[in-house]
């Protein structure tokens, strides 16, 4: 049973400090029960160390992909400016046709005609200066509206693929532990054996 004041894992992958490890060799030179743990874990280390690196695979793919890409109509209407500007020219160029067009000349209007104009010029401003927020509200309500499926997708993408991670972490793990009980077991005996035989 090692002594639990000590964190010898860290003193073998040398995590610790200096005045830690040499405060750790000191009791290293007193204590079996810990000499024989840091052995054990110097050789776990050693094992592991040996095994090959492999690169993880990768088997995602991201929202710069080209699939993910939309095509230019969907980009224009996704775009709440353009929509904004696209929408003032039309209504400009209304304006400008109307009052271009032959026999648009009104006649003269009475004093009755000219209040209905000011009030009908009173309503044009008033549709002018509403109608850009109108717009841009009605462009971000459909922008969200497009935009839920794709990231709704994405965000369960990239939730199966780290809950595959987990899965594959946690088998990593279970084969360690499973290597290094075989490994264990071999010092085990290893040690058994020099103990019958008057070894050190």
């Amino acid at each position: 049973m090692t002594c639990p004041d000590f964190d010898w894992k860290g003193f073998v992958l040398e995590e610790l400090p200096a005045p830690e490890r040499r405060r750790m060799e000191e009791h290293l030179k007193t204590c079996a029960a810990c000499s024989q743990e840091v052995e054990s874990l110097s050789l776990t280390t050693a094992a592991l160390r040996r095994l090959p690196v492999r690169e993880m695979p990768r088997r995602i793919s991201f929202v710069s992909d080209p699939i993910f890409e939309p095509n230019w109509w969907q980009r224009f209407w996704s775009s709440a400016p353009r929509l904004g500007f696209a929408s003032a020219a039309m209504l400009s160029l209304a304006i400008v046709v109307h009052a271009l067009a032959p026999g648009s000349t009104p006649p003269a209007a009475p004093p009755a005609a000219v209040a209905s104009a000011a009030v009908e010029e009173r309503v044009q401003a008033e549709i002018a200066r509403r109608l850009p927020a109108a717009v841009n509200a009605a462009v971000d309500a459909r922008v969200q509206a497009q935009l839920q499926p794709a990231m709704a997708e994405f965000a369960g993408k990239l939730q199966a693929y780290q809950k595959q991670v987990r899965d594959q972490r946690s088998a990593d793990l279970r084969d360690i532990d499973v290597a290094f009980g075989a490994l264990q077991k071999k010092v085990n005996n290893v040690w058994l054996t020099a103990s019958r035989y008057g070894g050190d």
